[in-house]
């Protein structure tokens, strides 16, 4: 029994028991309970805080039955449909008049006032004819009712308000403390794109000074928006007429892109990946045979030419891989085989899906391809979570991150590609997905999944995440049909969750393309992939780097590293041989000698986030030196040769943190 359990009695509710105003449900054999439920049997049952990520999830989902009796009250012809937890906050949609961002002071107000009457939240069930005679008027809620309740089910009430849910919720509005309503967007409803229901979006948290900081994060989160600061450092054009939401960059872009090029290309090499190239464009054979065409035909952008071929152009960089593998065959000595590809690639998105660098239409991956044995998959792991660490921490300096191991559901075999024994005549079934799968030897339907592949494969995983001290959360159901896999997760300045790196084992492609090398004794055995991309796409990583140093990148990424500065005309000539000496020396430097003033010129600049302005004027020339001034306002002289050796062992080792 936890430490923290409760006992409580049979015919007790939880909530004359524990007392705590911070608790907002409890946690009995893995299941929640609202405090109001009565324990049906002795049973020691764990308090879940209001602090806690499942107790976060309950208030949140409070909050959105909050803002409908809210929405409800204040327009009665609404019609609520549904509104979950999302991540930081909630959403609620109606079927209503439209409304504007103006009316949510006035929704806000009606739900604080709902809040301070403390009203009672009480779950209730009804069976299904109950549900339809109560929810008559919604034919959203007789939706849900008719496609998710089959005898019967639980509805909340709160005062005037009902709502059809399964819980669990706080045991009144009053501990719903802190909450704000955020925006107000339009949403389709997904039965019928024809109606667009009102999406309210809010955010509640435990206390005031938890949503203060939220709503403060939220605030520098504009401030530092990469599409923002992309316009202000000139780094990449979007055109909506020409090539909407495909990236262009600038020359300023382009040096941060090869910076990041080149450090990966660094990386890949001191770790054994071997770099090629593929083609942009394949015939849509390959997309067939590797299932890209089946899933991602509606994101592919796809012709046929006049001689009859068609053609897609690639929405993956795997493909092309496994073309150059399987160009000879392999003896187990010789693996692993690694590639790696900055590969660009491309997939349609939406208009309305398309936003910046983290959801563009084409985009190049840090793309990696390794082609091993089974007994390999441990040591292969942990030699890339390494190189997620060293990278991360490159970029980054000291950064959290997080690790998510996404595992097979061993009660549903049939949604992944396993392996099949019939139970008839033991004959083998390689590689099968799916409910209705017969035995190509006696055709019986009577097979049982060997799933030893997977869980070999995942107990390796977890092994290589322990034996580095790496902790990590497992979800159960949520690997790709072909392979488990680790999602790295980087938390920036302000607090949020960035998924970055993606490490996949791939037991379905190489089925696909009958990829095999030659075992010890002889015989023909199935290679295992991994796909592994470490920063995930150059444009992702870029906006984030930029989101989070808020544009201030360090030096060896910032396009401007010396900007130079004479503060009159008569020092032009030095300042022109300050800016030559820098750029002799790789300092990637810009020279402003025209009529403005020093602080005009400093202005102008400022938008662009050079890493230091120098400016030089008669000391200077006279002593051979130069006066930096670092991004925090920060001056300094040096000699010109000393400032040259400082910037270069700044910009050489890669530091986060400026000289001085």
């Amino acid at each position: 029994m936890p430490d923290s359990a409760v006992h409580v009695r049979k015919g007790q509710r939880y909530i004359d028991v524990i007392k705590d105003r911070n608790v907002v449900a409890v946690r009995i054999d893995n299941t929640l309970h609202d405090l109001r439920d009565v324990a049906d049997g002795d049973v020691d049952a764990v308090p879940v805080s209001i602090y806690s990520e499942d107790g976060l999830q309950i208030l949140r989902h409070s909050a959105a039955h909050l803002l409908a009796n809210a929405v409800t009250n204040l327009y009665p012809d609404a019609l609520p449909n549904t509104g979950p937890v999302v991540e930081n906050g909630f959403y609620y949609d109606f079927d209503m008049k439209p409304i504007g961002e103006e009316d949510l002071a006035k929704i806000e107000d009606e739900m604080h006032r709902i809040q301070k009457e403390n009203v009672p939240i009480e779950k209730i069930v009804y069976p299904k004819d109950e549900l339809i005679r109560i929810f008559a008027r919604n034919p959203y809620k007789l939706r849900i009712i008719e496609d998710n309740v089959s005898d019967a089910s639980s509805v909340y009430r709160q005062g005037n308000f009902v709502d059809l849910c399964l819980g669990p919720h706080v045991p009144s509005t009053g501990y719903i403390r802190a909450f704000k309503l955020l925006n107000i967007a339009s949403a389709v409803y997904k039965y019928d794109e024809s109606k667009t229901l009102v999406r309210i979006y809010g955010t509640a948290f435990p206390d005031e000074k938890s949503l203060k900081e939220y709503l403060h994060n939220l605030e520098e989160a504009k401030r530092r928006d990469h599409r923002k600061i992309l316009s202000e450092m000139d780094l990449a054009v979007f055109n909506s007429e020409w090539a909407p939401g495909f990236p262009m960059y600038t020359q300023y872009g382009q040096m941060i892109r090869k910076e990041l090029l080149a450090y990966m290309d660094q990386m890949n090499r001191k770790n054994g990946w071997l770099d090629v190239w593929t083609p942009h464009v394949f015939r849509d054979t390959i997309w067939k045979q590797s299932g890209h065409y089946a899933k991602y035909r509606p994101n592919m952008y796809l012709f046929t030419l006049p001689d009859g071929d068609s053609y897609g152009i690639k929405p993956m960089n795997c493909p092309g891989h496994i073309a150059i593998f399987s160009r000879r065959k392999y003896s187990y000595r010789d693996l692993p085989v690694r590639y790696s590809e900055p590969g660009t690639v491309y997939r349609y998105e939406k208009s309305g899906e398309v936003g910046g660098l983290t959801r563009p239409r084409a985009f190049t991956q840090d793309d990696g391809h390794a082609f091993l044995r089974m007994d390999q998959i441990g040591e292969e792991i942990r030699t890339l979570l390494n190189m997620v660490r060293e990278t991360f921490t490159t970029l980054f300096g000291n950064i959290e991150l997080s690790f998510d191991l996404s595992v097979i559901d061993r009660d549903h075999p049939e949604n992944y590609l396993v392996s099949y024994v019939c139970r008839n005549c033991g004959n083998r079934i390689e590689g099968a997905r799916g409910t209705d799968i017969e035995c190509p030897v006696c055709h019986s339907h009577d097979l049982e999944a060997d799933l030893s592949v997977w869980d070999n494969a995942t107990e390796q995983l977890r092994g290589a995440l322990r034996s580095m001290g790496i902790e990590y959360k497992e979800y159960p159901g949520e690997a790709a049909f072909y392979g488990p896999k680790i999602d790295v997760h980087v938390k920036d300045a302000i607090g949020r969750m960035w998924q970055l790196s993606t490490i996949q084992l791939d037991f379905f492609m190489p089925v696909n393309f009958g990829l095999t090398y030659t075992n010890s004794d002889g015989k023909e055995d199935r290679v295992v992939m991994v796909h592994r991309a470490i920063y995930g796409s150059y444009e992702r990583v870029l906006a984030i780097l930029l989101e989070h140093y808020a544009g201030k990148l360090p030096t060896w990424l910032t396009p401007i590293q010396a900007y130079v500065i004479p503060i009159s005309g008569s020092f032009d000539d030095y300042a022109r041989h300050v800016h030559e000496e820098l750029m002799k020396n790789g300092i990637r430097s810009e020279l402003d000698t025209s009529q403005d003033t020093v602080s005009k010129k400093i202005k102008l600049i400022h938008p662009y986030r050079p890493s230091y302005i120098v400016v030089v004027g008669a000391k200077e020339k006279e002593n051979e030196s130069v006066t930096a001034r670092n991004r925090e306002g920060k001056s300094k002289t040096y000699g010109l040769s000393e400032f040259i050796s400082v910037l270069k062992k700044e910009i050489e080792e890669r530091k986060v943190d400026q000289a001085f």
